[in-house]
């Protein structure tokens, strides 16, 4: 349901905590692993980066970020104790990849918009839904074996859908997203699945032919509008464009983010510098009525400094530490049973897929900012964290 309701996302997050409340009697009591106790500290270290980064003239009404980083706690540590099944969260990708489809197809074709927007913002939906497609595609791919013939196609069909639901949001930052996140996909392919990897290769072809064929006349004049604006942008320092609107706030905020390294500038005094040296005349005005710089990294650099962008990075990294499938963690399933061994891969995978994307993401968007880019992200983890928890218990003890 996370892209084709309105808040989607908040529904299975919600009955998370509801489950964590009402069985607070057993899993505080529990052993939690070592990396569930450092992913803990770094969501909690993350809330209280979105403390920071509040901005002070809204009051209570910024309070909503850094709380739901508070909120995933216990949800974190009640997912870890009981155990994800990983078909549920196999259909529950199917499903939400098609309903993504759906629904940008609908609006584009049916209600005649000029770009699908889902129930959110058009960046947050076409970034999410092909979030939604890639760990789908990576998912089957990896245990394709264990399922049936119907299951695969229906698959492939969501992979599409999703996938379609990106382009017809028109959101760039997907491509960028998939270019950082690729390689890493491939080269761990090919290192554990050798003799998939060309089958997937192909089959990247033809999804990305069927996706220009289908949509070919809005991807051409969305690549002539990104080409043209940034041709503009170098000539005449053009800031009323998507794309010199961004370069212009990319080229402030780092700027005034060497001028203060450690800390920052904090968001009033990003506010009031920005004002300030637009008044003189150094940045274009079309940055003025933007809270944030549309680039994750430079965004929290600007305003908190080295200090918060160490804390950024750590919530980007740890988790990819977490999931990566070290030699070492997967020798451990050498000689078992070929399933789990292929559901624990699939798992990691997509638990590395997550944070990669959102590194491409938040080249253009600062993604954390909304809430569905944090909410996914926290319980896209924790789903995946338990699962893999749960897949880690059943491996028979040598």
């Amino acid at each position: 349901m996370a892209l084709w309701l309105p808040s989607g996302y908040s529904y299975g997050a919600a009955l998370l905590l509801i489950g964590a409340l009402f069985s607070i009697r057993k899993w505080p009591f529990e052993k939690q692993q070592a990396l569930t106790l450092w992913f803990a500290a770094c969501i909690f270290a993350m809330g209280l980066l979105w403390v920071a980064m509040a901005d002070p003239v809204a009051g209570l009404g910024q309070a909503d970020r850094p709380a739901k980083f508070l909120l995933a706690l216990p949800c974190l540590f009640y997912a870890a104790v009981f155990g994800t099944r990983p078909r549920a969260f196999f259909w529950g990708l199917v499903v939400g990849c098609i309903g993504a489809g759906a629904l940008a197809a609908w609006q584009v074709y049916g209600l005649g918009e000029w770009r699908a927007t889902g129930r959110t913002n058009a960046i947050q939906y076409g970034n999410l839904a092909l979030l939604l497609a890639v760990l789908l595609a990576v998912f089957v791919a990896t245990v394709h074996k264990q399922l049936s013939v119907g299951e695969k196609v229906l698959a492939a069909v969501a992979i599409v859908a999703g996938m379609d639901a990106s382009v017809l949001s028109l959101s760039r930052g997907g491509w960028l997203s998939l270019i950082v996140a690729m390689p890493f996909g491939l080269a761990l392919l090919y290192r554990y699945r050798a003799r998939l990897f060309w089958r997937v290769i192909v089959g990247l072809m033809v999804v990305g032919g069927l996706m220009s064929v289908l949509n070919r006349d809005m991807l051409a004049t969305r690549w002539d509008e990104m080409t043209s604006e940034i041709r503009v942008y170098e000539r005449t320092r053009d800031a009323n464009t998507s794309v010199g609107q961004r370069l212009e706030h990319w080229r402030f905020a780092w700027d005034a983010g060497k001028e203060k390294p450690l800390l920052g500038w904090g968001v009033a005094g990003y506010t009031q510098e920005k004002q300030k040296r637009v008044a003189e005349g150094l940045y274009k005005p079309a940055i003025i009525e933007y809270k944030f710089v549309h680039n994750e990294v430079l965004d929290v650099f600007v305003k908190t400094g080295l200090v918060g962008l160490a804390l950024l990075l750590w919530f980007y990294v740890l988790p990819i530490w977490m999931f990566w499938p070290t030699g070492e963690r997967m020798r451990a399933y050498e000689g078992g049973d070929p399933a789990l061994r292929r559901m624990v891969l699939a798992v990691r995978l997509c638990g590395v897929c997550v944070p990669v994307l959102y590194v491409g993401f938040g080249l253009t968007q600062v993604f954390f900012a909304h809430n569905s880019g944090i909410m996914f992200y926290l319980f896209s983890l924790i789903l995946l964290w338990s699962m893999l928890q749960g897949l880690e218990r059943s491996r028979p003890v040598a």
